[in-house]
């Protein structure tokens, strides 16, 4: 499949926010570390950049092509296309995932007797119509959706300080820390989220030429910010709730935005929290779509793309049913066994093993052009 040059960086770097806002807003701020989660979270996202420099890495060395490309050149024709339908099941498997997250959300905070497959059905007729629409609709509207979100996101940590219900005492003092607990959580918080941006190898070979040296510089920026947000956002949701309550939530945020108040009568701002969530997710679903069968469609390139398309779809539907019955059993998958079984190998040791061979085999290429003749 050839990528023509479509998107620009700005609203390439949009939809990374929201991606990355997404479900980790939800599940992904892990409180277990209590006091020291938002330290966790600095310390994920200053891994989460290396991360980031690995995919951009691969992607530059390997002419700037899609993930399949990378994984042909550097593990051969067979292996590599064996590596690239695994991505294709990864990425399909993860937008099935966080679609269970999103229904499972909706279902808890807003719906509450609607049936969940109506809720999921609704969210999936939504991505697939984004997906027949094409990849440049959708990211340009990342601009106008992120702009909305922002504004929404730098207002909660005002409102949360104006109305009261942050405690300091709750917090303090600040840098009592349990290095037990943040080596425990921080693997999982760097596979999740930081680790799914290898999704965006598969979006990157759609900028415009001129953009593409922009990638890293934009994409540090918009890193170190969510990370600094994410990190905000644990603080205060551990100095409203308290930390040993605040890892009991299923939804922390949303309990701690619940409770404020501005003025004795501006009361259930936590619908905004809501807003922020469903953009984000609506997003992370949707890109993992798009990677998960633009992949395929490079990698089986003689199959028909709309049978393809079809049957991706139906994939991400069908695996987004046998967890999405059981809260519980769902979460545990979500934050302990997929970090550790899936993500680990997959956004993470993969990825350094093709640096490694691109390394050498560019370092190879090298000598040998500067032999003299």
């Amino acid at each position: 499949m050839e990528n023509k040059p479509i998107i620009g960086i700005i609203e390439t770097m949009f939809a990374m926010l929201l991606f990355l806002l997404g479900s980790s807003v939800i599940l992904g701020l892990n409180l277990t570390a209590e006091k020291a989660s938002w330290i966790v979270s600095l310390a994920a996202g200053g891994a989460g950049l290396l991360l980031f420099h690995i995919y951009v890495y691969l992607w530059k060395n390997n002419d700037y092509g899609n993930l399949a490309l990378i994984l042909k050149k550097n593990m051969g024709k067979f292996l590599g296309m064996a590596a690239s339908l695994l991505y294709v099941l990864y990425f399909a498997y993860l937008a099935s995932r966080v679609l269970a997250d999103f229904t499972m959300f909706i279902n808890s905070t807003l719906l509450y007797t609607m049936s969940p497959f109506f809720i999921k059905f609704s969210i999936f007729l939504v991505v697939a119509y984004t997906y027949v629409k094409g990849l440049e609709a959708f990211i340009r509207s990342a601009v106008i959706i992120g702009s909305v979100t922002l504004l929404f996101i730098l207002l909660i940590p005002i409102w949360i300080l104006i109305s009261g219900t942050f405690h300091w005492e709750y917090i303090d003092p600040i840098f009592d820390m349990d290095f037990n607990n943040i080596i425990k959580v921080l693997p999982t918080m760097v596979t999740f989220p930081f680790g799914e941006l290898i999704a965006f190898v598969m979006i990157f070979p759609y900028l415009n030429h001129e953009h593409r040296s922009a990638v890293s510089k934009n994409g540090n920026m918009m890193i170190i910010f969510f990370t600094i947000l994410l990190s905000l956002i644990s603080f205060l949701t551990i100095g409203v709730l308290h930390p040993e309550l605040a890892k009991n939530y299923t939804f922390p945020i949303i309990n701690a935005i619940e409770g404020v108040t501005l003025f004795d009568f501006i009361k259930r701002l936590d619908v905004f929290a809501v807003i922020i969530i469903i953009f984000g997710g609506y997003f992370k679903i949707a890109i993992f779509t798009f990677a998960s069968i633009n992949l395929a469609k490079t990698t089986m390139n003689k199959v028909k793309p709309k049978l393809l398309t079809v049957s991706i779809l139906m994939v991400i539907l069908l695996l987004s049913y046998p967890y999405a019955e059981n809260l519980s059993q769902h979460l545990e998958v979500g934050l302990k066994y997929v970090p550790l079984l899936i993500h680990l190998p997959l956004a993470i040791l993969l990825p350094i093993f093709i640096m490694f061979i691109t390394f050498v085999k560019k370092r190879r290429r090298n000598s040998r052009l500067s032999e003299p003749s």
